[in-house]
């Protein structure tokens, strides 16, 4: 770990906050909600780090506008350490990339997840937020990255497949034995209404299949600026700070970091 990432820790007594962001389905917006929240924790001041547990897909560092030199692949073949696989990003945000095309690290046996979650442990002391952006579906590529985390974060959109499939990512993490807190977050919708439908369908069959209470995190409203942002190679809260979705955002991470133990330990970002 490099020396900035430890200046502020607390010897090891305050440990990161770890939060999973999955989802069921593909396409829903997962990895640009954790880029995202991500650099909102940044600009805040707490020292955040997201790592794109997306493995062999991993797009997180597209989103942010990085070129990572090294990734957990490198990592997991021992061409590099943890502290060399860190990139800086957008809002101090630190990331490690998960790594995309990469055969080996789509097919990753248990031992190399395993290594992944240890090195995970051992940033917890340096960190005050770890985002985890994990791949889509229920595979153990997936499960083993929530089973770890202090909460997780269910995106959906409002397509009935997509809600589907979040019921069953919260289905077989439930029933493995997850008892964290699950929150609901429901994006590109047109109204709050219409996020409100989608996310009591869910809590109603969480609730009666699985005596399991979903929380209600937030929404991402449909907004033209994500997409531009993605052309910019950007977070939209960067490159639109203005925007709708980023202000639904920063109502998000309000209510998210209420859940976060430590404080921030570096001057916010002022606001653009």
């Amino acid at each position: 770990m490099t020396d900035s990432a430890k200046q502020g820790s607390t010897d090891g007594k305050q440990r990161a906050t770890v939060i999973a962001v999955t989802s069921g389905k593909g396409g829903v917006g997962k990895t640009s909600l954790s880029v995202n929240i991500a650099c909102e924790f940044g600009r805040r001041g707490y020292r955040t780090v997201i790592v794109d547990a997306d493995l062999g897909l991993a797009n997180a560092h597209i989103l942010a506008g990085i070129k990572p030199g090294r990734t957990l692949s490198d990592y997991i073949e021992g061409r590099a350490t943890l502290t060399e696989v860190i990139e800086e990003g957008p809002a101090k945000v630190r990331f490690i990339s998960g790594g995309s095309g990469v055969k080996e690290m789509a097919n990753l046996e248990d031992g190399g997840r395993k290594r992944i979650i240890q090195a995970i442990e051992e940033l917890r002391p340096h960190c005050d937020v770890i985002i985890l952006d994990t791949g889509a579906g229920v595979s153990r590529g997936v499960t083993d990255f929530v089973a770890m985390a202090d909460h997780t974060i269910v995106v959906t959109t409002s397509n009935f497949a997509a809600i589907a499939d979040a019921y069953g990512i919260i289905k077989v993490v439930v029933q493995d034995g997850y008892r964290n807190p699950i929150h609901c977050v429901v994006n590109r919708v047109r109204s709050p209404e219409e996020a409100e439908q989608v996310y009591m369908k869910l809590k109603g069959c969480t609730e009666r299949f699985l005596s399991f209470d979903l929380n209600w995190l937030g929404l991402l409203p449909e907004d033209n600026s994500v997409e531009g942002a993605v052309v910019k190679r950007l977070p939209f809260s960067e490159a639109f700070p203005s925007s709708v979705a980023s202000r639904y955002l920063a109502k998000l991470v309000t209510s998210l970091a209420r859940y976060v133990s430590a404080s921030p330990k570096v001057q916010p970002t002022p606001t653009r």
